[in-house]
């Protein structure tokens, strides 16, 4: 059955080979056309390195390596990718480039180009702590637009974040401070209670029982004065950071290679490839179906594997093929008139 398939295609193909191939060819035709035809593609990119760490984790946990698991320049590009999810975000980058007018359309208009911006931008970490942001359009002044404005946006995003966490961290020290102020208090005055009732005697030691609760006292005194210099210490570093915020942000986040308007056009031999094995496929897959649609279609009986396969009968003889010349045909003599004697009497 196999070979009396492959027979059949084989027969298709070379039967009619100029129009079994025309449709690969006008797949290639049309492939060469739409890359040729195609408008240039003009890359603006810039970098980002990357030194990110919490201000509350910072100032709360013991653990530096908590974050061993994700790197700062994989965290910083999945934050990004979050954000260009979201239409905050986007509409305050697009203020910054010459998309502006459409959001003045309709919400089509506005959908369309919102749509727009996050295809074109898209965030790749480089390293631990690099971050590529990548803007590719026909338009060289859009491309070198959009990267500028995605990073600002972020990197005010990030100053107004991180200002509201230093005024959250600020907010949970000084909450913590008066507690801890309390049990100061609390644990001071029960040691000057203690000593009123049991002053130091003048002669000799205290009693056993007397030396252990002052000890207990005077512990719980140090550890709650411990206790509150932290917080007091973490609260003025809060403080700080609230203050430094901007120049924080700016150390945190330093943007390695500034965004250029590219003078050229960006010539992808990955994107040409795959573009020509699309329309390669697309070919080889047309005059596959046409070549397999004659074999199909076509019920005659060309091979004597045909008569055993679709007849179901044996094959008695097979009328076989040469190539040498038919001979001419005999020729045959014309036969020659007798005269036959006349009957008439002669004169």
């Amino acid at each position: 059955m196999v070979r009396l398939i492959i027979l059949r295609l084989l027969e298709s193909f070379f039967r009619r080979p100029f129009l079994s191939l025309a449709p690969f060819v006008v797949a290639l035709a049309l492939g060469a056309g739409y890359i040729l035809l195609s408008p240039p593609e003009y890359l603006s990119s810039g970098k980002i390195y990357v030194e990110k760490d919490s201000l509350l984790a910072s100032l709360t946990s013991s653990d530096s390596d908590a974050s061993w698991w994700v790197t700062p320049a994989q965290a910083t590009a999945n934050e990004l990718g979050e954000l260009l999810a979201t239409n905050a975000f986007v509409r305050s980058a697009i203020q910054q480039t010459k998309l502006e007018p459409l959001m003045a359309g309709g919400p089509e208009v506005v959908w369309e180009t919102f749509t727009f911006f996050r295809r074109e931008v898209s965030i790749s970490p480089l390293g631990d702590k690099l971050v590529e942001i990548r803007a590719t359009t026909d338009d060289p002044e859009l491309s070198y637009q959009l990267v500028v404005a995605t990073m600002d946006t972020y990197l005010k995003w990030k100053m107004n974040t991180d200002f509201q966490e230093s005024v959250a961290a600020q907010k949970f020290f000084e909450d913590l401070i008066a507690p801890y102020q309390a049990e100061v208090d609390q644990a001071r005055q029960a040691l000057i209670d203690f000593l009123s009732a049991n002053p130091e005697p003048v002669r000799g030691e205290r009693p056993p029982g007397e030396q252990f609760q002052l000890d207990q006292l005077r512990s719980a005194l140090a550890r709650a004065e411990e206790r509150l210099s932290a917080a007091r210490e973490n609260e003025e570093s809060a403080r700080l950071a609230l203050v430094k915020n901007e120049s924080l942000i700016r150390q945190t986040y330093q943007i390695i290679d500034q965004p250029e308007i590219p003078q050229k056009a960006e010539f992808s031999l990955t994107g040409f490839v795959k573009n020509m094995i699309i329309f390669v496929a697309i070919g080889l897959f047309l005059s596959a179906s046409l070549i397999g649609g004659g074999a199909l279609l076509d019920r005659s009986l060309r091979f004597p594997v045909d008569v055993r396969h679709g007849l179901n009968l044996p094959l008695l003889a097979l009328v076989p093929l040469s190539n040498e010349p038919v001979p001419p045909a005999a020729t045959v003599p014309t036969p020659v008139e007798i005269e036959r004697p006349s009957l008439q009497p002669q004169a």
